[in-house]
């Protein structure tokens, strides 16, 4: 944890009744650095005022942070970055708001329902084998790199259909639109920018390539005889979902892994316990999800509202702060705590909630599940090394690497 509080409460000021702080949530910090400083500020309110980036509302209790999810008519998906409140793009599905989001979560859903991630199982499996295979006798690895990113990149290209050669490109493509959003370094900014219009560029190709040689049980394909509602999907709306279904994709297992084997690189303990009783792992899995969830989301308020007794006017963005509401302790005992054994964990908000409940949320768990199943078996015992120099990014976290090593057998 940084050795000084990245939270600065400012004192004698409140907005709302709620204290007001000022927290750069674009900082790269040391390694679980925000969600412990997260668990702080949830020790001072269940709503804060971030005064970072034009200023915002973060919401971080189970049950703020719940209630927002479930109530698009106060809490907007207009926007969904805190710091930019009036965005010039619109992503679909993610910044639609129902009933016309059902519309097209309906076309959206098939590829990533339980029944297609059962079905594609196995190949989610050898994509797994593959990649640990190649650097297991090396005793050494970055995680981040060598597997996190390209592991699940891999899975979801092939549901798309896409060549996993394109792999690296969608990647930096993806971190440089991450790294810009919202940020106030022009140079991130622009380099986000740019590769919004790259991966535009990309599915502008693609759209001309499937309407002149249409391919059957393609994903591509088929969204572009699809229909929202009675109307044929637009060529427009077919490029802006390719762009969003790209960025939701490859980036949050990725992140989402780099926690979970970190975190069992040092509990060893924890890791014996999976190794001893695998089956074991699926519960582990959304246990470890739970306390060390990534994604801090954004909304909009549409309407003046008294929320939980906090005024808060139209247009004031709200920061969803998921990594401080799966940890609260109003809701899980020892929330801080991994702990495979828990019965309270059952419906967190790591995949968020209501309609807007994560697409992938049935790929995502298969693919960490299906990982921790493989490294044990190849690599049951490891340690990370070099953890002192670990950073982590927001607002969505994650780690930019992570040296594990372990001992060769012959």
């Amino acid at each position: 944890m940084s050795e000084t509080p990245v939270i600065e409460l400012i004192e004698g000021q409140q907005k709302g009744g709620c204290p007001v702080v000022h927290f750069d949530v674009n900082q790269q910090l040391p390694i679980h650095s925000y969600h412990e400083e997260l668990d702080q500020l949830r020790g001072q309110a269940p709503i804060v005022w971030n005064t970072y980036g034009g200023g915002f509302w973060m919401l971080l209790n189970d049950e703020t942070v719940r209630a927002a999810f479930h109530d698009h008519e106060v809490f907007s998906s207009d926007s969904t970055v805190v710091t930019v409140p009036e965005p010039n793009w619109h992503w679909i599905p993610t910044m639609e708001n129902p009933p016309r989001h059902k519309l097209y979560r309906r076309v959206l859903n098939p590829p990533f329902s339980p029944r297609a991630v059962r079905d594609r199982e196995d190949r989610i499996r050898q994509h797994a084998t593959d990649f640990i295979d190649t650097f297991v006798a090396d005793g050494r690895v970055n995680f981040v790199e060598a597997f996190a990113k390209e592991y699940p990149t891999k899975v979801f290209l092939e549901i798309l259909g896409l060549p996993h050669e394109d792999s690296p490109q969608m990647v930096e493509w993806v971190e440089a639109v991450f790294g810009g959003l919202g940020s106030e370094d022009p140079v991130a900014a622009k380099a986000g920018g740019d590769a919004q219009v790259a991966i535009n560029a990309y599915f502008v190709e693609l759209l001309a390539d499937r309407k002149a040689n249409p391919r059957e049980d393609e994903f591509f394909t088929d969204l572009t005889r699809s229909s929202i509602g009675d109307d044929p999907i637009s060529d427009e709306d077919f490029l802006n979902i390719c762009n969003v279904l790209i960025l939701a994709g490859l980036d949050t297992v990725k992140s989402q892994l780099g926690y979970i084997m970190l975190h069992l690189a040092e509990n060893p303990d924890d890791r014996q316990r999976i190794l001893d009783e695998p089956d074991l792992i699926p519960v582990a899995v959304d246990e470890m999800v739970r306390v060390y969830s990534i994604v801090m989301d954004g909304r909009k308020v549409a309407q003046d509202t008294e929320f939980h007794g906090c005024p808060m006017k139209a247009g004031e963005m709200v920061m969803l702060t998921v990594p401080s509401a799966t940890r609260d302790e109003t809701k899980y005992a020892n929330p801080g705590k991994v702990d495979f054994d828990r019965t309270d964990s059952t419906g967190h908000l790591a995949f968020a909630a209501g309609p807007h409940k994560c697409l992938g949320n049935h790929l995502a768990r298969r693919e960490m599940i299906i990982a921790i199943e493989e490294w044990l078996r190849r690599i049951p015992h490891y340690q990370a090394v070099e953890v002192d120099a670990l950073r982590e990014t927001g607002p969505q976290l994650g780690l930019e690497e992570l040296w594990l090593e372990w001992e060769v057998t012959a």
